[in-house]
């Protein structure tokens, strides 16, 4: 997982996440990552079209976002 979110980083590529909210329901997001820490996330969420903080402890999965082609 953390090599996707790490490729997402460096490469300025869209991944798919998996999350778990504070109040307990999932959610699948597209995100673009602008910074990671050891704890958090601040990503560009297709979804809500803003920037947002994910708890890193909250992500339960990540992977290279599906619509991407190779080339």
């Amino acid at each position: 997982m953390k090599y996707f979110l790490k490729l997402s980083l460096e490469n300025k590529l869209p991944i798919t996440i998996i999350y778990l909210s504070a109040s307990g329901s999932f959610s699948k997001r597209k995100i673009l990552i602008r910074k990671m820490t050891n704890e958090k996330i601040i990503a560009y969420c297709y979804l809500r079209k803003e920037i947002r903080t994910f708890s890193l402890k909250n992500v339960l999965s990540a992977g290279m976002d599906p619509s991407l082609k190779a080339i």
